[in-house]
């Protein structure tokens, strides 16, 4: 069968037509550009394979969002034209609001919340569910469940713009959450020498550098770039600090007027101290409320989950003469990481403060993966109209490494959690008493097609056949492991409908199923079966200002069967402390209902905005609500005005986030039964200004948690909670040339 797809696919490649496939893009108004190479020209001289995307670049636009993506189908569509919520935070946008992790951006992504589990572990949600499927620059990543959550903690200087998804993605990753899909996309090489350096200093006694460098290397035909980004500094917690480098270098060589060859590698090492393991306690050990200092740090002094992560890319990309474009890409990721931890999450906090011991355990994992992708998008004629194709071919490989060990000769005592410094000396580590040696592999082919039945109609339909493979051997606690499972020939479908009412507005309907399979265990260790289910969505779009500004009305519904739900019990390790495994059972009949608005982009000229309102509740077939530690309901608003004039020169801006209510059902001591803690509804407020001293030199300040609002990011895991972050200022320059 594999033969027969990749034949359809060579042969699809080849696929003619009458038309030629061009990209027009819009000479909008120059505006002050904030901390971008400027008003750089990243294409210049764009061959006809620049222009196949450049209507999705958003650096150097001044603007929020982006006239069109192409995360949703392959196609490059604008925002009215894709029938699914799509959301785009924009170079400008991180930039002026100093968003410079992944996680720092989907705290101000409409739909989007993050829980901390503590300090290096950051889950993404959306419609109530986790958000396990990334993209690089387009490209799939194989989804593997583990400890490390490294794609959180990635810089964002590295890139242009950072789109997400939301509802299930069936016609690129195959399977995963009905939640969102995350597509990273790169900078690109700049035709023209440009650059900028940049500095920022916080009240975090932190301070960073950025370089920026890019242009031809020798030859108009030979364009390269080079970022890096280094940053230091501590936390709202005590004896917190950390230490972030980051490296890219891309080169693009025209081989041809119409093909492109792209080389490129990313690294980031990641090296903190005083790393929490799990959060702290939420009761005393007389059932009270603890409500603990907002600053209160369990971890030991060398606690220390350090990171790294390496990626090389490949691109080979074609615009052909009848209008085809075909891309070859392949990646390899590498991302480890050595945790070696000691926190305060054993035992029952008094109320003199004692009580608590540390858990401690040292863990590393080291995980690698090749992907491979192939695909061809184009027109094709059929009954006198002109429609669209994509079809491709997908293949990745994941291993994992990773090992446990247990402490030798460490005091767990805690003498008095209030007044912990962390110092306590660190041990010795036993031998390996947990080995996981995972493979990951899945291959699958897609196609879509968007039809035009008539000049306001559009069908978009296409389907994803996905074989996935895990096997995972070694040994624990639990005695030796050896299991696998396959799932071969796994059809995901996708229908989307768009009616154009007007040039103007939009109506869409959307539809795909889901397919996840599930390394979450139940009570007797047995992995749960695959979560299986079917995502709807439909709604209202509009553009005006000829396209700079975007509206989007949307209301869902997810259907689930197998979904996994936390019991808040645990299979015990009697070796390591707190390296217990969670327990889920699976629901079946689950259903989420909501709706979401959204606007992004220009409302008047020098006016930026992006801003959603999210209402979503899951719930079971008994009407229990499920995921109850996602918020209902939720409002992102992201804002900035550049002044004209005598204040010609200051831009201000404001970033809001409200969410209501979120609760966790825990053990409280003295009580019979799970207890229902309740995180209330907050606000939490950003301030940025900017100004432009000279054409080239910007000077900003920024302030994030204006009010220090003390809330819970998270609640309930192993039976504790979250601090979210307090209040942070900053001040920045930025020079370009």
């Amino acid at each position: 069968m594999s033969g027969f797809r990749y034949s359809l696919l060579a042969a699809s490649v080849m696929l003619a037509s009458n038309q030629t496939l061009l990209a027009d893009t819009d000479n909008n108004e120059n505006t002050r550009q904030g901390n971008t190479l400027g008003t750089i020209d990243v294409q210049g001289e764009a061959s006809s394979v620049d222009s196949y995307d450049a209507s999705m670049t958003t650096e150097g636009s001044g603007r929020y969002g982006t006239d069109a993506t192409n995360t949703a189908t392959r196609m490059v569509l604008s925002p009215k034209e894709t029938p699914q919520s799509v959301s785009v935070i924009s170079r400008e946008q991180m930039d002026n609001f100093n968003l410079d992790s992944v996680a720092e951006v989907m705290q101000r992504t409409p739909g989007v919340t993050v829980n901390a589990q503590d300090t290096e572990r950051l889950q993404f949600f959306a419609r109530g569910f986790e958000i396990t499927n990334f993209l690089y620059d387009g490209m799939p990543s194989t989804r593997i469940d583990t400890l490390g959550k490294q794609a959180a903690l990635s810089d964002t200087f590295i890139y242009d713009r950072i789109e997400v998804l939301r509802g299930a993605s069936g016609l690129l990753n195959g399977i995963g959450n009905p939640s969102a899909t995350i597509n990273l996309v790169r900078k690109k090489p700049t035709r023209e020498f440009s650059g900028q350096v940049g500095a920022e200093v916080n009240t975090w006694n932190g301070y960073r550098g950025e370089l920026d460098v890019g242009g031809p290397l020798g030859s108009d035909r030979v364009r390269g770039r080079f970022v890096a980004a280094y940053e230091e500094g501590e936390s709202f917690l005590d004896h917190y600090e950390n230490e972030k480098q980051v490296f890219y270098g891309v080169v693009e060589a025209d081989i041809t007027d119409n093909t492109l060859l792209t080389l490129g590698m990313d690294t980031m090492d990641y090296d903190p101290m005083g790393s929490t393991w799990g959060g702290i306690p939420l009761f005393f050990s007389d059932g009270g409320i603890a409500d603990l200092d907002h600053d209160l740090n369990p971890a030991t002094e060398w606690s220390s989950w350090a990171q790294d992560a390496r990626t090389t890319f490949v691109n080979l990309e074609h615009l052909f003469d009848n209008g085809w474009y075909g891309k070859f890409a392949y990646t390899n990721q590498e991302n480890n990481y050595d945790a070696q931890l000691g926190s305060a999450g054993g035992g029952q906090l008094n109320r003199d403060g004692s009580g608590k011991t540390l858990w401690s355990g040292r863990y590393v994992e080291d995980k690698t993966q090749d992907t491979f992708d192939l695909y061809a998008n184009g027109p094709y004629q059929l009954f006198g109209r002109q429609h669209e194709l994509v079809v491709g071919a997908s293949y990745s490989d994941a291993e994992r490494d990773y090992t446990g060990q247990s402490p030798v000769g460490l005091n767990t005592t805690v003498p008095n959690l209030f007044t912990w410094d962390g110092k306590v000396a660190k041990p010795a580590w036993g031998d390996i008493n947990t080995l996981e040696e995972q493979t990951t592999e899945q291959s699958s082919v897609y196609a879509t097609t968007r039809l035009k039945p008539t000049d306001s109609l559009a069908v978009i339909a296409g389907a994803q056949v996905v074989d996935w493979k895990y096997h995972i051997e070694g040994f624990s606690w639990l005695g030796n492991l050896d299991q696998s499972e396959e799932h071969n020939g796994e059809v995901v479908p996708y229908l989307g409908v768009v009616y154009d009412l007007t040039d103007r507005h939009a109506v869409y309907a959307s539809y795909t199923s889901i397919f996840k399979p599930q390394t979450t265990r139940d009570i007797n260790n047995n992995t749960l079966d695959p979560e299986e289910g079917d995502s709807y969505e439909a709604g209202f779009k509009s553009e005006f200002n000829d396209g700079r500004l975007n509206t989007t009305i949307a209301v869902f519904r997810v259907e689930q069967d197998n979904l996994a739900v936390a019991t808040g019990q645990y299979i015990s390790n009697p070796n390591v402390p707190g390296g217990n495994i969670p327990v889920y059972e699976s629901v079946d009949g689950a259903e989420t209902n909501g709706f979401e608005l959204e606007v992004a982009g220009e409302i008047l000229p020098r006016w930026q905005v992006q801003a959603g309102f999210t209402h979503r509740i899951t719930e079971d077939p008994d009407e229990d609500e499920v995921n109850t530690t996602s918020p209902e309901d939720m409002v992102r608003l992201s804002t900035q005005y550049g002044f004209t004039g005598t204040l010609d020169g200051l831009t201000l801006g404001t970033a809001l986030s409200w969410q209501n209510k979120t609760y966790a059902f825990v053990d409280r001591p003295g009580h019979s039964g799970k207890f229902k803690f309740v995180q209330d509804a907050y606000t939490l407020v950003d301030l940025m200004a900017r100004y432009d001293v000279t054409d080239d030199l910007t000077v900003a300040a920024n302030v994030t948690n204006l009010t220090d609002e003390k809330y819970y990011n998270n609640l309930g895991f192993y039976n504790g909670g979250y601090y979210g972050d307090g209040r942070k200022a900053s001040l920045s320059m930025n020079y370009r040339f």
